[in-house]
């Protein structure tokens, strides 16, 4: 009847809207995903980088890092890393990544201790 297929429309629309909304959110929440990864496996090679230079060989000072970031980042990105002396055998170490992640800026903020005495040694 009439009434029957009507209300066999409406259940498949709302079935339809259902899974298209369920596959969008799906789809932002893999990207952002594979964003957050690039960044933490990004800073976390920098880091152990800058830790095996060690204490002596890291200059106090900021240092624009932007085009080391991997080319699958959201633009714009940007990166920097900032050296401190924050007592005399420590220094510390914190490298900030931002990007877009669909139109939104998300911004990561890592820090790290390099003692004189090596990594962890104070």
């Amino acid at each position: 009847t009439l009434v029957e297929i009507l209300v066999s429309i409406i259940v498949a629309g709302i079935l339809i809207t259902s899974i298209s909304t369920i596959t969008t959110t799906q789809a932002y929440i893999s990207q952002q995903a594979r964003d957050t990864t690039l960044a933490n496996a990004y800073a976390e090679s920098k880091i152990e980088s800058l830790r095996s230079l060690g204490y002596l060989g890291l200059s106090d000072g900021t240092t624009d890092i932007t085009n080391e970031l991997p080319s699958e980042l959201g633009l714009p990105r940007s990166a920097s890393q900032i050296v401190a002396s924050q007592a005399v055998d420590i220094k510390s170490v914190v490298l900030t990544i931002t990007y877009n992640e669909q139109g939104k800026p998300r911004t990561h903020t890592y820090k790290t201790f390099v003692g004189e005495l090596g990594v962890g040694q104070y």
